[in-house]
């Protein structure tokens, strides 16, 4: 990575709290652990662990849940200059437990804080500061946030800033299925790098068996490396016109949360130390699969030398 130059994430960021000890349902705990969350922060983490210089663009909550995320990202290592308090919201929560495949997570999420980057957080962005930036798409779901985040990201392809598109939708962001849809597709086409999994790209094609093909014509058609995730079954990558598939680690995961934001910061963390493709997509697959054996999201992100290790054994 070039001296100086920093990544950029945006998203949201919030307090997960994790029912404690591991096996124990949400209803039956008397102890929760906590932790910094949100799709945006756990990338930011991940990105952190492993040694990056980057910052953090999220609107956070005016009280103690706020002064939760600042004082977690400065523990971790993210940048807070791009954190700003805002009066009268409130960061999202989510309570989360860790039974494997029947996990639960519950999410209060009321008029999120991190939905209003408005026009005061985008002028104090100084683009040329950064390489990459790393947009999930929960931060599209809502103005003002929507428009400034796109209007961001054709600043930043302007200047050749690499971007990579995380498509993270969650259904209970959006008020309109079809505003997702065309928003979350529109912003791919600013991207260099789109990322999601098999529903995720199933519902920006608008056909739950056309996933696939959309990755694909993507990557043909307009030249951006598509990543299409499946999961314990695998992944598809898509580069200009050439389709790879990259099989999945085997681990006895404790819960699903958390391997995609690991992924994305493994893989981006990779590139950016001049790693091909293909290694890339195994240090972020690895990454994935680490932080699934693990309780939470942020603290769990593994070190390089630990994803180095875990590739090196499971070998």
């Amino acid at each position: 990575m070039k001296k100086n130059k920093k990544i950029l994430v945006v998203g949201r960021a919030g307090l997960d709290l994790y029912a404690h000890p591991i096996n124990t349902p949400i209803e039956n705990a008397s102890q929760f652990t906590s932790q910094l969350g949100g799709s945006a922060a756990n990338i930011a983490a991940g990105l952190a662990i492993q040694g990056n210089n980057v910052d953090l663009m999220s609107p956070i909550s005016n009280d103690s849940i706020g002064d939760f995320v600042i004082n977690s990202c400065k523990k971790i290592g993210i940048n807070t200059l791009l954190l700003e308090k805002v009066s009268n919201l409130k960061n999202t929560l989510a309570i989360v437990d860790t039974m494997g495949d029947k996990t639960n997570a519950v999410l209060y999420r009321e008029k999120p804080a991190d939905l209003f980057i408005d026009e005061t957080f985008f002028k104090r962005v100084n683009l040329d500061s950064y390489l990459m930036i790393i947009v999930t798409g929960t931060s599209l779901s809502r103005n003002p946030s929507r428009n400034n985040v796109l209007k961001l990201m054709e600043l930043a392809i302007k200047r050749k800033i690499e971007i990579v598109l995380d498509i993270d939708y969650r259904e209970g962001s959006w008020n309109d299925k079809k505003k997702a849809e065309k928003t979350l597709y529109s912003a791919s086409l600013l991207s260099n790098i789109v990322v999601g999994n098999d529903l995720e790209f199933n519902f920006m094609s608008s056909d739950k068996n056309r996933g696939l093909s959309l990755a694909s014509k993507l990557s043909k058609k307009n030249r951006i490396t598509t990543i299409y995730k499946m999961g314990s079954k695998g992944l598809y990558y898509f580069n200009k016109n050439n389709k790879h598939y990259f099989k999945s680690f085997k681990v006895k995961s404790i819960k699903p949360t958390g391997a995609g934001d690991a992924f994305i910061s493994s893989f981006c963390s990779s590139k950016l130390r001049g790693v091909e493709l293909s290694e890339s997509i195994k240090f972020g697959a690895a990454a994935g699969a680490i932080v699934v054996t693990r309780v939470g999201c942020s603290k769990a992100m593994p070190t390089l030398l630990e994803i180095k290790e875990f590739i090196k054994k499971y070998n």
